[in-house]
């Protein structure tokens, strides 16, 4: 008997190993590589299922203050999936896409432990602190693993994804960055936080081409100046703050050319336009229409690109999603999906809101940067972006969530918050 509960206390710790292990393999991976992500999610699944303490798993998952909110979303996405009219590939797509909102509760598991989120919160700094070197190394040199190989200044550098998604992702670091520096102890720590957030911003107005991320950085940067200004300074820190927006714009021919393009793009929109904006307004005005030609149960989960394709006769840039995650479920799920969305965005708001943890910021510019974004692109949705943000939020979450537990092994129930 002796033995059989000493292999099962040893069977345990190694699974919390490998499920800690492999939680931080996400995190590192979610900015870098697809195929290591996909492999830290295989382990990681693996791991926490083989998991002999369902009880456990059971009240760490269900802990979460934003676990209700989660369950329900997931549940309509299955429900509407297998009722689908749409392929069946593309409804199994939109299934495999969004069950990672379960996978936010999975890593309670490994995340709720303090030991862990000091190695998650390292693996994503090693892991941007690789993304802005490459980018840099990209200027001058063409690195084998970048997205792009054009050197010089004035063009764009993203690297292992595209610009888009690897600009809101250098934005969520800057308010890591920005937080590790506020509360350095050390000197020569507070300098190399700041040198990050500075190479951070530098990396997303210059080296990068998306309007979406410079939209998502003065979003973060509205929301730490918000979280760090005492009140009475709020408003004049906030005009500070735009014009300093404005002068790095200036200072960016890059941006400036970004966002000449866009405002042409808008003022001279055609029907069946092919420019960027352009295209982006075509598809929102189709997802529009049929979100409310279908506002109970949506044209169908995974319907979009055949209903894209009827609509504009081609699939050039049009049929892979409508840039807009509230349209995409609206269009796809009907308004209630949309409110069960909304709603997991109010819990999120809320559960930052009434956390006592510093890292509550993290949160913040998260559910900032998610709810923005979510105008102009499909940020849990498009795969490179899904794979961040949803990893992200159970991190966030789990720093945030007073459950919180200490290093002990999750397997012996140690419930002391960290």
């Amino acid at each position: 008997m002796i033995s059989l509960a000493g292999d099962r206390a040893a069977w345990s710790r190694t699974l919390d190993a490998l499920c800690g292990w492999s939680a931080v393999g996400l995190v590192f991976a979610a900015p870098v590589s697809r195929s290591l992500f996909l492999l830290a999610s295989l382990v990681f699944l693996l791991a926490w299922t083989a998991h002999p303490d369902w009880r456990l798993k059971w009240q760490v998952a269900t802990d979460s203050p934003v676990a209700k909110a989660l369950w329900l979303l997931a549940g309509m996405v299955l429900v509407w999936t297998l009722a689908s009219p749409a392929p069946v590939d593309d409804a199994m797509n939109n299934l495999k896409v969004y069950s990672k909102l379960l996978l936010v509760l999975m890593l309670q598991l490994p995340f709720q432990q303090a030991i862990w989120q000091r190695r998650a919160f390292a693996a994503f700094t090693m892991a941007m602190a690789l993304v802005l070197l490459s980018t840099y190394a990209n200027t001058v040199i063409d690195l084998p693993w970048s997205h792009t190989r054009n050197q010089g200044l004035g063009r764009d550098h993203s690297v292992f994804v595209e610009y888009v998604s690897q600009s809101v992702m250098t934005a969520i670091f800057v308010a890591y960055a920005v937080h590790r520096a506020i509360g350095a102890q050390q000197r020569w720590q507070r300098v190399m936080w700041w040198l990050g957030v500075a190479t951070a911003l530098a990396s997303v107005v210059f080296l990068l081409q998306g309007r979406s991320g410079l939209l998502a950085t003065v979003v973060v940067t509205a929301v730490l100046f918000w979280h760090h200004t005492p009140r009475h300074l709020r408003w004049r820190n906030a005009a500070l703050l735009v014009a300093l927006g404005v002068l790095l714009v200036i200072a960016s021919p890059l941006m400036r050319e970004r966002l000449l393009q866009a405002y042409l793009e808008v003022i001279h929109h055609q029907p069946f336009d092919q420019t960027s904006l352009g295209a982006r307004m075509d598809m929102w005005r189709l997802a529009w229409e049929t979100t409310w030609a279908h506002p109970l149960l949506g044209a169908g989960s995974g319907s979009y690109p055949s209903v894209a394709e009827a609509y504009f006769g081609h699939c050039d840039m049009t049929c892979i999603h409508p840039h807009n995650q509230y349209l995409f479920f609206g269009m796809e799920f009907g308004l209630p999906v949309l409110g069960a969305y909304l709603v997991l965005l109010v819990a999120i708001g809320l559960a930052a809101y009434r956390s006592t943890d510093s890292r509550r910021v993290l949160l913040w510019a998260w559910l900032a940067v998610v709810a923005v974004d979510g105008f102009f692109n499909v940020p849990l949705w498009y795969r490179a972006q899904s794979y961040f943000f949803y990893t992200m939020l159970a991190l966030f979450l789990a720093c945030c969530s007073p459950e919180s537990r200490s290093p002990q092994s999750l397997s012996r129930g140690d419930a002391r918050p960290a």
